[in-house]
């Protein structure tokens, strides 16, 4: 007799879709850009704050997002979220002012904030602790393929109906992801109609806390002490301040400083979403190859010291790079190389949080679009004021090699950590 496939294979598929879709709705924007700035006449540090209001939202939901969907589960709130923010997609389109496209892009942004922490939260209760970098790896990758194929989508939809069109397009995609997440997901295993009791029990063998569902208050005042906790934090805000270039300045950046058309532009701005492809899901099932044979910690380790360094020296090269398709492919190479160890930053976030994992989760990620808030707004603020590029891209190419630093600190070799962590555990 054929067994079904098991459960939580397919929700971490759902999910990767659904992170596809997250990232269709927040790239569209980049590439419509140049258009919304002549068709609203934005000068540059406009538009620069018009990329950035969606990571000023996106940072402040994170962690109250994560605290719910540890306390309520991740099903109605996801399945909401995905309907709410695909909605509010659409709204773009009928922005008229810099007001109202403001007021959009940040209620935008706090529903999208949703989703990292909730399925971080369900991945806690559903993805054994072996098997956790590979999922989280497939969830960010699934976000990267989403930018990889939105430029050229999107430019041609903008290229033959107008910059609004694409938001349409984009939007009304995303419903479909909301039924989909609350038909098929469900909050606890042993609820799903297809689970089995072998599955079931693989599940739970490695998180025997989070599934005896305990309402046990998290310990805060002990993660907050946590030194692995505020190095995480930093070494995501650094990461991120060099990422976001990729998706709001890159093809203004292909356009205007490198001199490229809009078909070129929009062809390389995906590379970096379409090497991330890659990086995530390779690094996510490396860190879990690597972590059999020796330990999660110091593969986590490992793996995020590969991955920022060699960011930052990719970075460094395309920033100097003459010709234009090379310099634009040493940065889509650099954006590939910081993918690298998301699926080890994810893991180690609710390795850090035990029971409420989903809530470090959104803290991490509250941190990383702290960064995704500044760097778009001093990028626009540096070119009206001075038009040089190179010293936002340089300044990025330190706070890399400066995350490169602390995440030594993020995973200090123990003893074997192959048990569930307990909540607050430092």
């Amino acid at each position: 007799m054929t067994q079904m496939p098991r459960v939580r294979y397919s929700l971490v598929l759902l999910a990767v879709l659904i992170n596809m879709v997250c990232y269709t709705d927040r790239v569209c924007i980049a590439v419509a850009g140049p258009e919304m700035r002549k068709a609203f006449d934005f000068s540059q540090a406009q538009m620069g704050l018009v990329f950035s209001i969606f990571s000023l939202s996106y940072f402040l939901g994170q962690t109250p997002w994560g605290m719910a969907a540890d306390r309520y589960g991740a099903r109605v709130l996801v399945s909401l979220a995905v309907a709410g923010w695909s909605v509010f997609t659409v709204f773009t389109a009928y922005a008229w002012s810099f007001l109202s496209l403001m007021g959009i892009r940040f209620t935008f942004g706090a529903l999208e904030a949703a989703l990292s922490p909730s399925v971080a939260s369900a991945f806690t209760r559903w993805i054994p602790l072996s098997e956790r970098s590979t999922a989280f790896g497939a969830f960010a990758g699934g976000g990267r393929l989403g930018g990889a194929i939105t430029p050229p989508i999107a430019g041609f939809i903008l290229l033959h109906y107008g910059w609004r069109t694409p938001f349409v397009a984009f939007g009304l995609m995303g419903l479909f992801g909301a039924i989909a997440w609350y038909y098929w997901f469900r909050d606890r295993p042993e609820d799903h109609p297809a689970m089995t009791p072998a599955e079931l029990g693989r599940i739970r063998a490695e998180l025997p806390v989070v599934q005896a569902g305990a309402s046990m208050k998290a310990p805060w005042r002990q993660i907050l002490s946590s030194t692995r906790l505020w190095c995480l934090l930093a070494a995501a805000f650094g990461s991120t301040f060099l990422w976001q270039f990729y998706i709001t300045w890159f093809p203004t950046y292909l356009r205007e400083n490198r001199g490229m058309s809009l078909a070129q532009a929009g062809y390389y701005a995906s590379i970096p979403f379409l090497l991330g492809v890659c990086s995530t899901w390779v690094g996510g099932a490396l860190t879990d190859v690597i972590g059999r044979r020796t330990d999660d910690r110091t593969a986590r380790t490992v793996i995020g010291l590969v991955s920022l360094i060699s960011a930052a020296l990719l970075m460094s090269a395309g920033v100097w790079c003459k010709e234009a398709g090379l310099a634009a492919l040493l940065m889509g190479c650099a954006a590939g190389a910081v993918d690298l160890y998301l699926g080890a930053a994810w893991a180690s976030a609710i390795d850090i949080g035990g029971t409420s994992g989903g809530a470090v989760a959104g803290m991490m990620n509250a941190a990383s679009n702290c960064a995704g808030f500044v760097s778009p707004a001093l990028m626009g603020w540096v070119l009206q004021s001075s038009g040089d590029w190179n010293f936002v891209l340089f300044l990025g190419v330190g706070t890399t090699c400066v995350s490169a630093v602390l995440w030594l600190f993020v995973n200090p070799r123990q003893a074997q950590f192959r048990k569930p962590a307990m909540a607050g555990e430092p």
